[in-house]
């Protein structure tokens, strides 16, 4: 698992899925709701790994994943 090969994604605009409200103020996303193929992904590797070290397996998953986070303005 994760070993297949992809191209990169482009980087995200930090204001994507940003709403703004009723004064034009744009509200930052939560984390829960940005990035999931990613966290899924993530997730799915780590938990059902069957190497004896997942961390080192799914890192190209992680960084993904923190790349992701980070389009959106959170530091993992």
């Amino acid at each position: 698992m994760g070993s297949g090969q992809s191209t990169p994604a482009p980087p995200l605009p930090a204001k994507l899925g940003a709403t703004a409200n009723a004064s034009g103020d744009v509200k930052k996303p939560r984390p829960c709701c940005v990035c999931l193929d990613e966290k899924a992904k993530r997730d799915e590797c780590m938990l059902f790994s069957t190497t004896d070290n997942a961390q080192t397996e799914c890192a190209d998953l992680v960084t993904k994943y923190k790349d992701c986070m980070a389009g959106y303005g959170f530091k993992i």
